[in-house]
């Protein structure tokens, strides 16, 4: 489920050319985040990002829910993105993602290294997560 959404999030995007993209996420970053004001914990931060960005995960009828949010807008699009393609999956799908599953989105080209650096550790966050929750429910 998560690859096939990371496909679909990839095709959306592709349809877009260079800033468009930028423009795309920034739209999506309008929309209001799923994270409640007292979530934003240290223990919900994904450190290592230039932006100040906070990510949780619960499971919810035996589906995984991402929430997050963040201080920055295209980092806030962009979490949007990552946070709704593990949203729906089960823990253990989510558990075992890698970051190089991602790249079918094509938004690394867009980023500078820090914003790529902080990409990777938004969804290392995720997947870390994930497989703390993985170890509650078996």
């Amino acid at each position: 489920m998560i690859k096939e959404k990371i496909q679909n999030w990839g095709s959306d995007l592709s349809i877009l050319e260079g800033t468009e993209r930028l423009e795309y996420l920034l739209d999506l970053a309008k929309e209001s985040t799923s994270l409640d004001d007292g979530k934003r914990l240290d223990q919900n931060k994904v450190h290592g990002c230039i932006s100040q960005i906070w990510v949780d995960c619960r499971v919810d009828d035996g589906k995984l829910v991402v929430e997050y949010d963040s201080d920055a807008m295209i980092t806030k699009g962009i979490a949007r993105v990552i946070c709704d393609c593990f949203t729906g999956s089960s823990v253990d799908e989510a558990s075992n993602i890698v970051i190089k599953d991602f790249e079918p989105l094509g938004i690394l080209p867009l980023l500078t290294a820090q914003r790529q650096n902080g990409l990777g550790n938004l969804i290392q966050t995720v997947v870390r997560k994930c497989q703390n929750l993985n170890h509650t429910y078996k």
